[in-house]
C-alpha cells in the first residue's frame, strides 16, 4: 500500500486556481513516481483571490507558479516534509 499525502488548494474558483488544477493533474504522477507515494489533491472554495497550496495547515504557496516545473518542486517540498517529519495531519500510512 502506498503512502498517501493530501495536499490541499484552496481560493475562489477562478481562472488561477483551475490553471493549478490542471498542473497537479499533468505533474503529480512523476512525483507519486520519484517517491512512491500516492497524492491526494483536495480543491476547497475559498475567499483568496489567488490560489493557495497547503500541507497540514501550512501555506506552502501563494499565487499561481511560474511554470510547472516549480510546481514539482512545491509537492516534492510537501512530499519531503511529510516523510521526514511524519507529518499525518492530512496523510494516511
Amino acid at each position: 500500500m502506498k503512502l498517501k499525502v493530501v495536499i490541499v488548494v484552496r481560493g475562489e474558483p477562478n481562472y488561477l486556481r483551475w490553471t493549478l488544477e490542471r498542473w497537479f493533474e499533468e505533474v503529480k504522477g512523476l512525483v507519486e513516481g520519484e517517491y512512491g507515494v500516492a497524492i491526494d489533491v483536495r480543491v476547497m472554495d475559498g475567499v483568496e483571490e489567488y490560489p493557495v497550496i497547503e500541507f497540514c495547515g501550512r501555506t506552502y504557496f501563494e499565487g499561481l507558479p511560474g511554470e510547472e516545473g516549480f510546481l514539482i518542486e512545491v509537492i516534492k517540498r510537501i512530499v519531503e516534509d511529510w516523510l521526514e517529519h511524519g507529518e499525518q495531519c492530512y496523510g494516511d500510512r
